[in-house]
């Protein structure tokens, strides 16, 4: 019964709804049957009147039907020309009404949409928060808790919100002071900031900076809401502490990092009577560990150079490191001796076989040292003249120490415009190859020619290799030189060889450099590998030297060499680092005396026996002996007389172009 009032009501609007529709339906069929009768009853009157002669009126007669339809045709037309005119104005209304209520709908679903976001974005944040964030209302129940809050009071929402509250948290002696607190919260329309404590489940006591505001007020009858988001005082100062080490410490080491080292030294400068030395460290060729075994190896060294470094100063010593591969040492000025004893001693213990994995690396290290006040009166110099000192050291040799002088700054604007002018030299081609004869001490036959390479600058004429080699091995220009040298030589052999000179032996030198770099020898040996030429004619001339650190992988790339059928000479042999070391390891074919023996071979003395036990061993071992730098008969006499087979230098032939060798190959012939 219910059902059927509801829908006879529902009816019935609907058929109030329509009944403008239909009165006008009603309006158009009454005003048509009203004009219709009054037509029948009329028109026949006022035609008559009209027309009173029968036989127009007769005429006329015939077209009254035709005239009541146009009538009624216009009379139905004006009905409903109106009603259409106002139906449309509504529907328009309508869909004007209908568009507007489409846009709220979408702008209610967007803002729906953006209220969802931020609910979800608020619930994030309030769980994920690193901080307390406590809801409560004006009687102070805690109303909720996130869980960072539940972490650090060890409370859980459940037990705060039915239990005491903040009465669990506030230290008792505070509690009063968080009444008034709560008052003046109460009162403020801004948050309010103030220090406070809670006390966690455990008993634990943690200081905490809290932000309370009033949040909303839910309704005339249900009171205020706050919220208070506090911060733990102690993780932060953790935090902070944890910043301030990683600004003013080295990761890797821990060590004081240069920030803070030149904080030390600033410090040091203020005070007025205060003198002192640093000493600037550079481990010599500590690339070369990370080419030949890895970074990570190379971090384990740096950590190992560190512990040792504090192992073996004085406690006073202020330690840092400036990053890389370079190291600092603060000390007190006590005389230049001192300073010097100090460093020399450290060095005994940092310059050792460092081992890795089975493999052996000997370490040694280039130190620069300034002393305040005399190199300098502030931070910035004091460094810069420490570093050039340092840079000094490498370019006399590395592996030793050097204090600051004034001419080293002259000395280091030199280089770096040696430095530039290389750079210079190697895009304008202004190198060129030389080559220097080899003969048969026996039976003067022209055996082979050793590739010098040679640089004429433009403005400063001819400069020597013994003045840009060491700078373009410094800065790694050298890699780009031999490239271009290995090229020029095989492209000058391949021209020999078609000329029939074949049976004449080209070397090359080869840096140390090269040699330990892995990258590098794979792109010099490429260039091996674009040439087709005699391979058993070519040697590879290495120097001795310290700075082979990781023995293994060298001895591959001379094997890689030797597999061509190249021959590998060890130059220079008996300067170096360790002569009969590398004859033991290396896989040598040829020795090339070093020319400082030969210039003392005329003279009875230990440079002479000790070239006649060279040759002796060298006989004995089956390896082929080349002299270097023979400028006197006197000096070949002797060399023939203690069985020396080959040799070269100025008595024999200077170094000649590519063209005079060519007229010396063509005279040879003939």
């Amino acid at each position: 019964m219910m059902k059927d009032a509801k829908l006879h009501k529902k009816n019935k609007k609907s058929d109030e709804k329509n009944m403008p529709y239909i009165f006008d339906a009603y309006k158009v069929a009454i005003v048509y049957a009203i004009f219709g009768g009054l037509w029948i009853l009329l028109s026949d009157k006022i035609l008559g009147f009209i027309f009173p002669d029968l036989k127009t009126y007769k005429s006329i007669q015939t077209y009254k039907g035709v005239l009541y339809v146009l009538i009624t045709t216009l009379l139905v037309y004006e009905l409903l020309r109106r009603r259409l005119k106002l139906w449309h104005i509504e529907y328009k209304k309508r869909e004007e009404a209908f568009q507007e209520l489409k846009l709220i709908n979408e702008e209610l679903v967007k803002l729906d949409a953006e209220l969802t976001y931020q609910k979800k974005l608020n619930e994030n944040i309030i769980m994920e928060a690193p901080s307390i964030i406590i809801t409560w209302d004006d009687t102070g129940r805690i109303l909720s808790i996130n869980p960072f809050g539940e972490k650090l009071t060890g409370y859980t929402e459940e037990e705060l919100i039915n239990g005491p509250g903040w009465k669990l948290l506030v230290p008792e002696e505070r509690f009063y002071m968080a009444i008034d607190t709560y008052f003046e919260i109460k009162d403020m329309d801004e948050a309010l900031i103030y220090d406070g404590a809670v006390i966690t489940k455990d008993g634990r006591r943690v200081d905490i900076l809290w932000s309370s505001k009033t949040l909303f007020q839910q309704s005339d009858e249900g009171g205020k809401k706050y919220v208070s988001i506090g911060t733990d005082l102690e993780e932060r100062k953790r935090y902070e502490e944890k910043i301030k080490h990683m600004a003013y410490y080295d990761t890797l080491t821990n060590l004081p990092n240069r920030l803070m080292f030149e904080q030390m030294v600033s410090k040091h400068i203020r005070d007025k009577d205060s003198s002192f030395a640093i000493a600037y460290m550079d481990i010599d060729n500590f690339k070369n560990i990370n080419d030949s075994i890895g970074h990570k190896a190379g971090d384990v060294f740096l950590k190992y150079f560190a512990n040792t470094i504090l192992e073996n100063v004085e406690e006073s010593a202020f330690v840092a490191r400036l990053g890389g591969d370079e190291f600092a040492i603060l000390y007190k000025y006590d005389s230049k001796e001192g300073i010097l004893e100090k460093v020399e001693s450290l060095l005994k213990q940092t310059n050792r076989i460092w081992s890795h994995d089975n493999r052996l690396f000997y370490i040694s290290t280039s130190v620069g040292i300034v002393l305040y006040p005399e190199n300098g009166d502030n931070t910035s110099e004091l460094l810069m003249n420490a570093d050039i000192a340092m840079y000094a050291s490498k370019r006399e040799g590395r592996n030793r120490i050097l204090f600051y002088k004034s001419d080293l700054m002259e000395e280091n604007s030199r280089y770096g415009d040696m430095a530039n002018n290389l750079q210079e030299g190697m895009d304008q081609q202004q190198f060129y190859l030389v080559y220097q004869p080899q003969y048969n001490l026996y039976s003067k036959e022209l055996i082979g020619m050793e590739a010098l390479l040679r640089w004429e600058h433009p403005s400063e004429g001819f400069i020597s290799p013994g003045d840009f080699i060491p700078i373009a091995e410094r800065t790694g220009q050298i890699y780009r030189l031999e490239r271009w040298v290995i090229r020029k030589a095989l492209e000058q052999r391949s021209i020999w060889e078609q000329q029939g000179y074949g049976y004449i032996q080209t070397s090359i030198n080869l840096s140390t450099k090269t040699l330990t770099s892995a990258i590098n020898f794979a792109e010099w040996e490429q260039i091996l590998s674009e040439y087709d030429v005699d391979y058993s004619k070519i040697i590879i001339e290495i120097t001795e030297t310290a700075d082979i650190l990781d023995v293994e992988n060298v001895i591959g790339r001379l094997n890689i060499l030797k597999k061509r059928g190249i021959r590998i000479a060890l130059d220079d042999f008996g300067t170096g680092y360790s002569s009969l070391n590398y004859l033991k390891k290396f896989p040598i074919d040829i020795i090339k005396l070093d020319r400082s023996f030969i210039n003392a071979i005329t003279e009875e003395g230990v440079d002479t026996l000790l070239i006649k036990n060279i040759l002796k061993l060298a006989n004995d071992l089956k390896f082929e002996v080349i002299a270097e730098g023979i400028e006197t008969y006197e000096q070949m006499q002797l060399l023939v007389d203690y069985n020396c087979e080959s040799g070269q230098g100025f008595l024999l032939s200077k170094p000649l172009t590519v063209e005079n060798i060519f007229n010396l190959l063509n005279n040879y012939n003939k």
